[in-house]
């Protein structure tokens, strides 16, 4: 599997995650994983159907791409590009928000993580990847219902 894009990123980190959940690990880098992996789904819709139309738009758009932040990429999902996510999704996805951070650097915000708060992991990217999945699938066709049918001189009996 080629690595191009974020959902590219994003599934292969899911599978590994997956893997190790099911093998009953818990590590604290499993949180930054689970914190990534929301990231990049969520990123890779920006990426891929967000619509930039002025220079501000732009500009908020490669910002967007620069942060880590769950909860600002919820939101520039809901109210610029009308994508909510479900309350427990959003929910989900809160309580992992910070893992990237404090499960990977000492200091006074760090903790470490039991099994209870890989579970909520495994909650959280589950749910994402399920509303990604269909919002790809929803966009997809409203796009093809969009299109019109194109006509060529086959179509026509002279």
């Amino acid at each position: 599997m080629a690595l191009e894009t974020y959902f590219d990123f994003a599934e292969n980190d899911f599978n590994y995650f997956t893997q190790s959940y099911r093998a009953g690990i818990v590590a604290n880098m499993m949180g930054a994983m689970a914190q990534g992996i929301c990231e990049k789904y969520m990123k890779y819709i920006i990426t891929e159907y967000d619509s930039i139309e002025t220079s501000k738009e732009e500009s908020q758009h490669n910002k967007i791409l620069s942060t880590r932040s769950l909860d600002c990429l919820l939101k520039y999902l809901d109210k610029k590009m009308e994508l909510p996510f479900s309350s427990d999704a959003k929910n989900a996805m809160e309580m992992i928000d910070g893992y990237y951070f404090s499960t990977r650097y000492p200091g006074d915000d760090s903790i470490e993580l039991d099994q209870s708060d890989i579970e909520q992991c495994a909650i959280a990217i589950n749910l994402c990847r399920e509303e990604v999945l269909n919002m790809i699938k929803e966009i997809e066709e409203l796009e093809e219902s969009n299109e019109e049918p194109s006509v060529s001189d086959d179509d026509f009996e002279l």
